[in-house]
C-alpha cells in the first residue's frame, strides 16, 4: 500500500492529487492519504521542511519514502515536472533504497524525535550565551561558551552546520560533525565516528532548548544530555547516484565560467540554468522543463558539452538514456 501525504498549501495539494491520478493511470489503486500511516511506501509532497517533518513522523518505522518537491527542495528526488517518470520506475521496481543516518538526544526519561539533519542545543533567549562541557567517549573534549552546539549527520552537514562553518560531508560515511556556534574559545568544528558516545554536561544558559531539524523544539530540563546515532535510518527511494544530494551540492560550490556561457545562445543558457537549479536530468526531462523543441534542446546540450560546461553519464536504470548535470 502507498501513502500519499502533502504539505498544507495549495501547490502541494494540487500536486498530490496529480500524483494520485498518475498512480491510477499506472494501475496502482491501493493507496491512501493519511499522515504517518503504516504503508509499504510513503510519498511526501512538499518542501524540505515537510520532508524532514515526515521522517520525524515516520519515527522508528523503516518505511521507504519518495520525496516530491512542490517548490525548491534539496532533499526531494522528483518534482512536478518529472514525478510521472519516477512513479513508473517504482512500478517496474527500478529503484534502490538509500539509507541515511539519523540522530536522537536523550535526557532523564525523555527521548527526542529522530532527527535527519541535526540536533542543536541553544539558550531559549536570543543573544544569550550557552556554557557547557563536551564529553566524548567519557573524556572531556572541551569546555565552551558560545551561541550553541550543533551535531549533524552527513545529510545535515549541508544545512545549518555548514552555515556555522562546519564541513561538508559527501556520501554517507559513518561519521557526525560537531560545530560550536560563535565559540568564544574559538573551538573548530570536529568530525567524529557515529559510534562515539556524545555527552553534553554542566549546561548553563537561559532555559536551554534542543532544536531538532531546525524546527521541533524541546526544553532541555536537565544538566546532562546524551546524543547518539539512531538505529532507525531514513530510507530514501532513489533512482541513480546522479540524482543524489551530493550531486545537487555541485550547484552550491560550482564556479561558472560566465564569459563562455555569455557567448552561447539563449537555449543553452536556459538549459544550463535548469540543470544548475534543479539538479541532474535526462534529455526528455530537460525538454519538458525548458519547453524547447527537441532539436533545439539537443543542439544546446551539444554546445554545453563541447564547451565543458556540463557533464553526461549513462542513466543508472536505463542504459538508453543519458543524465546531464553541471
Amino acid at each position: 500500500m502507498y501513502n500519499i501525504i502533502h504539505k498544507a498549501d495549495n501547490a502541494s495539494s494540487v500536486l498530490a492529487k496529480n500524483v494520485a491520478a498518475e498512480l491510477r493511470k499506472l494501475g496502482i489503486k491501493n493507496f491512501i492519504s493519511k499522515e504517518y500511516h503504516e504503508s509499504d511506501l510513503t510519498i511526501a509532497v512538499g518542501d524540505d521542511k515537510f520532508i524532514l517533518r515526515t521522517f520525524r513522523g515516520i519515527g522508528k518505522r523503516q518505511t521507504p519514502l519518495l520525496a516530491i518537491s512542490s517548490g525548491q527542495s534539496f532533499l526531494a528526488q522528483a518534482n512536478a515536472l518529472n514525478f510521472g517518470h519516477y512513479l513508473s520506475l517504482i512500478k517496474k521496481n527500478k529503484y534502490i533504497i538509500f539509507k541515511r543516518s539519523r540522530l536522537v538526544a536523550k535526557f532523564d526519561n525523555v527521548t527526542t524525535p529522530i532527527a535527519l539533519n541535526d540536533i542543536g542545543l541553544f539558550s531559549s533567549k536570543s543573544a544569550s550565551l550557552l556554557k557547557y562541557s563536551l564529553i566524548l567517549n567519557d573524556e572531556l573534549f572541551w569546555k565552551d561558551t558560545s551561541d550553541g552546539l550543533v551535531i549533524a549527520t552527513p545529510t545535515g552537514s549541508t544545512g545549518y552546520s555548514l552555515s556555522a562553518g562546519g564541513p561538508i560531508i559527501l556520501d554517507e560515511p559513518n561519521i557526525l560533525t560537531l560545530t560550536s556556534i560563535s565559540s568564544l574559545e574559538k573551538h573548530p568544528s570536529i568530525i567524529i565516528s557515529d559510534t562515539a558516545k556524545i555527552r553534553v554536561d554542566d549546561i548553563q544558559g537561559h532555559k536551554p532548548v534542543l532544536v531538532i531539524d531546525g524546527e521541533a523544539r524541546m526544553p532541555a530540563t536537565t544538566n546532562e544530555i546524551m546524543i547518539e546515532k539512531s538505529p532507525y535510518s531514513a530510507n530514501f527511494v532513489i533512482f541513480s547516484k546522479e540524482y543524489s544530494l551530493e550531486s545537487r551540492l555541485k550547484k552550491r560550490t560550482h564556479n561558472v565560467n560566465i564569459d563562455r556561457l555569455r557567448n552561447m545562445p539563449a537555449s543553452a543558457k536556459l538549459i544550463y540554468r535548469i540543470l544548475a537549479e534543479e539538479g541532474n536530468m535526462t534529455q526528455k526531462e530537460l525538454i519538458n522543463a525548458s519547453m524547447l523543441p527537441e532539436r533545439t534542446a539537443r543542439y544546446a546540450l551539444n554546445l554545453l558539452l563541447e564547451g565543458g560546461m556540463i557533464t553526461h553519464q549513462p542513466h543508472f536504470t536505463d542504459a538508453r538514456q543519458t543524465v546531464y548535470g553541471v
